[in-house]
């Protein structure tokens, strides 16, 4: 039961800060998504440790672990799209491999200076 209760207070603190963000974005009419908002809060609140990791822990990898199925809606979204796939299929796929290569490039280089730190 307590286990329980401790998921409940992570997921509804995990989708606060979600809804948070959405607010913030929506009443300064930012560029940002609101789930980026979201997630540079709950980084700020564990930082500070304001929020505890033990808190969401469970939450967390309970939505990671399932994180699939929320994929399926944008692939099903991807269907209704069939003939601009087709018209437009190579540039798009030519720019996802980029951006992709890109952002790996720059998390290895990242991650790498940060393990010489340490």
């Amino acid at each position: 039961m307590q286990r329980l209760i401790k998921w409940i207070i992570g997921l509804s603190l995990l989708f606060g800060l979600s809804a948070l963000g959405n607010w913030i974005v929506a009443v300064l009419a930012l560029k940002v998504p609101g789930s980026v908002i979201g997630m540079v809060l709950l980084l700020l609140l564990l930082m500070t440790r304001i929020i505890r990791v033990e808190w969401i822990e469970d939450s967390a990898g309970f939505l990671t672990k399932h994180l699939a199925f929320f994929f399926i809606p944008i692939a099903v979204g991807l269907m209704s799209y069939s003939s601009l796939l087709k018209a437009e299929g190579v540039p798009l796929f030519l720019a996802l491999i980029i951006s992709m290569t890109i952002g790996l490039v720059v998390t290895a280089l990242v991650s790498g200076k940060h393990g010489e730190a340490s």
